[in-house]
């Protein structure tokens, strides 16, 4: 079930009507003290119906059922982190060499400048 959101608030406006006219029929003497609650209810009311069918019109995937593009594309991006991952340690190792070798630490250089 496709809809769009103004639809939504079309949908809420008949709910809302047949709910004041239910009151008036069952009860006529209390529309006048009932007319704030309406109104405070409006908004929530409104709310939870939208909620409903926007969820409702997004439909659930099986879960279950694995979509085979995606897990293609899941495996290809974790080859691409392990590489990536791969070349960080390597630059770490890298970066780490020099620094020990001349017997300065890093972390020293970066104190002294500040």
């Amino acid at each position: 079930m496709e809809m769009k959101r103004s639809q939504l608030v079309w949908m809420a406006l008949p709910a809302l009507a047949a709910t004041g006219v239910g009151i008036y029929v069952l009860a006529p003497g209390i529309v006048v003290a009932v007319i704030p609650y309406a109104l405070l209810a409006a908004c929530p009311v409104s709310m939870l119906l939208m909620m409903k069918f926007m969820h409702g019109s997004q439909g659930t995937p099986q879960e279950d059922q694995a979509d085979p593009a995606q897990e293609e594309s899941l495996a290809r991006l974790k080859a691409q982190q392990a590489a990536l991952d791969q070349k960080i340690g390597t630059l770490e190792r890298k970066d780490l060499r020099p620094s020990a070798e001349k017997g300065a630490n890093p972390t020293d250089e970066r104190s002294s400048r500040s």
